[in-house]
């Protein structure tokens, strides 16, 4: 009989991890797949929502969904401008590069070369060595 018990608990158990780890699965496909959506289907589904939740008329319904419809295409051509912005940027950094190479000896490139990738680790994995005390933050608020 506790055999028996035994193998019902680690079986419940089991199909409760297993559970879980489906539902953390299915709920970050979900998050990814709203962030694929176009700027109507967002306000659609938004709309929908708030018509539920709320329990809007039909009139309140076309007006929220005009208004959450003006606010996605709003969002999505704040998000195509700031992509524009940063490739332009990232095109005049290359170009300053080159420019600078070009000034540089190749003993003066090599130094320039170590030093941006000393600064891209310091970037990448922030905390480490001398710009940061002791896993401490750097800046701290209220000093």
């Amino acid at each position: 009989m506790k055999q028996t018990n035994e193998k019902m608990k680690k079986w419940i158990l089991g199909a409760a991890v297993m559970t879980c780890i489906s539902l953390g699965l299915s709920a970050q496909h979900q998050k990814k797949n709203s962030r694929e959506l176009s700027a109507i289907e967002r306000a659609e589904k938004m709309s929908n929502r708030m018509a539920e939740e709320l329990k809007l008329t039909e009139e309140q319904k076309k007006q929220v969904s005009k208004v959450v419809l003006d606010n996605a295409n709003r969002q999505e051509e704040l998000i195509q401008k700031r992509k524009a912005e940063f490739e332009a940027q990232k095109e005049y950094r290359m170009d300053q590069e080159k420019k600078i190479g070009a000034i540089l000896t190749e003993e003066q490139k090599m130094i320039w070369e170590q030093r941006k990738e000393s600064r891209q680790h310091r970037d990448a994995h922030p905390g480490s060595g001398k710009y940061h005390d002791r896993g401490a933050p750097r800046f701290r608020r209220g000093r």
